[in-house]
């Protein structure tokens, strides 16, 4: 009966397990299936003995690294993780900001409404008209401006000059 390649794949996925960690990373149902696909399948075996030679021939392969670019790889490692932390923190800040830009628009939207509503009959407006000049001159710019602090990390190049400050 021949084999699924779908098989081949999962047993050469767990012949690189087995590489990797030794069979002691394996489990022993998988070390079982192993072997026994191993003794049957030609391919199998061919591969697990390709990846022994090139894992053996590693062992061979040396090189001499220069103290001083090894310690300029791990400072410039170093400082993209502070960068990679920092943008995580500001991008936090971003939306902590949008969120209560958000909030404070909606809340100064509701009392806005209702301390209108109150001013309505003492200036001669139709509650139709207040509702549009509030919708008009208040909602929709604090609306807007508290959705631009979600659009400012799209947009880095708006805010930055030549040299890459903000300005």
């Amino acid at each position: 009966m021949p084999i699924d390649r779908s098989d081949h794949q999962s047993i050469r996925h767990i012949i690189d397990k087995s590489l990797a960690g030794g069979t002691r990373a394996l489990e022993p149902q998988a070390q079982q299936s192993l072997r026994e696909h191993l003794a049957t399948c030609a391919a199998c075996q061919q591969y697990l003995d390709a990846s022994n030679r090139a894992i053996a021939s590693l062992g061979d392969f040396s090189f001499a690294i220069d103290p001083a670019l090894d310690s300029k790889v791990l400072s410039s490692i170093a400082a993209r993780a502070q960068e990679l932390q920092a943008a995580s923190i500001q991008r936090k800040r971003l939306w902590t900001t949008s969120l209560l830009a958000l909030a404070l628009t909606v809340i100064g939207s509701i009392a806005a409404s209702q301390l209108g509503s109150l001013a309505a009959p003492i200036f001669h407006f139709q509650p139709a008209q207040l509702h549009l000049a509030l919708a008009t001159f208040w909602i929709a710019p604090s609306l807007c401006f508290s959705l631009l602090f979600l659009l400012l990390p799209f947009s880095p190049a708006l805010f930055r000059n030549q040299k890459g400050l903000s300005l």
